[in-house]
């Protein structure tokens, strides 16, 4: 299957998905996961899984490469109910952004100061629900595969309110797979390397968390 032929495939798998779930919203979570299972394999052979994935963490945290990060850890979380935390603008995207509005994301104006109070609120929410949060701590796509970007604070603000219990996410690959500036779909293999979840120990459990995440990069890009 050719790119183009890719891109109009996943278009139309998502198209019915946000149809279906604005006509029918409970069904927000089996209808994320079954597009999920069919986009993914389009566009990556195969992912490897290094680490163990801890069912009971209350937020993954993961580096953002690509609008594709979302379908590959709702795929990789297949059995999770995931509550996204993300910028507001992307909830105005086409398509992408009724997706997130139906999935009981949360969606963060990063320009307002009562954002953090936003996120706090709505996070209790989502947790009281029984959903587990992503959040990308980068606070936007990174186009280095090799460089972390400054962790913002909300992420750290999140945990500590609520001692959550964190597991770290890092993608490598995807520079390699698709990309989009230009449109290009290579497949190959994706890694999903799992770190040790955790509950904030000290005060420098933020700044850990990011040595530890560039480690991981740095390891798993020394060959490229």
């Amino acid at each position: 299957m050719n790119k183009n032929l890719i891109l109009a495939y996943n278009f139309c798998i998502y198209s019915i998905t946000a149809l279906a779930m604005k006509i029918a919203p409970k069904y927000n979570f089996p209808l994320r996961k079954w597009a999920a299972k069919k986009s993914v394999p389009t566009f990556v052979d195969k992912i490897e899984i290094i680490g163990d994935i801890d069912t009971s963490a209350q937020l993954f945290v993961s580096n953002h490469q690509n609008m594709v990060d979302i379908p590959i850890i709702e795929y990789v979380l297949i059995q999770q109910d995931l509550a996204w935390v993300a910028k507001k603008e992307l909830g105005d995207i086409f398509l992408f952004g009724n997706l997130l509005k139906g999935s009981d994301a949360i969606l963060i104006d990063r320009e307002d100061k009562k954002s953090l109070i936003e996120l706090l609120k709505l996070a209790k929410d989502r947790l009281n629900k029984q959903k587990q949060l992503v959040i990308f701590p980068e606070g936007t796509r990174n186009k280095n595969p090799r460089k972390l970007l400054p962790f913002k604070a909300g992420t750290k603000l999140l945990v500590q309110k609520y001692n959550l219990k964190v597991q770290p996410l890092v993608l490598i690959g995807i520079d390699k797979i698709i990309t989009f500036e230009p449109f290009e779909i290579k497949k190959g293999v994706l890694k999903v390397v799992a770190l040790p979840s955790f509950y904030p120990q000290d005060k420098q459990w933020y700044e850990k968390l990011y040595e530890d995440m560039q480690a991981t990069i740095d390891t798993h890009t020394s060959d490229y």
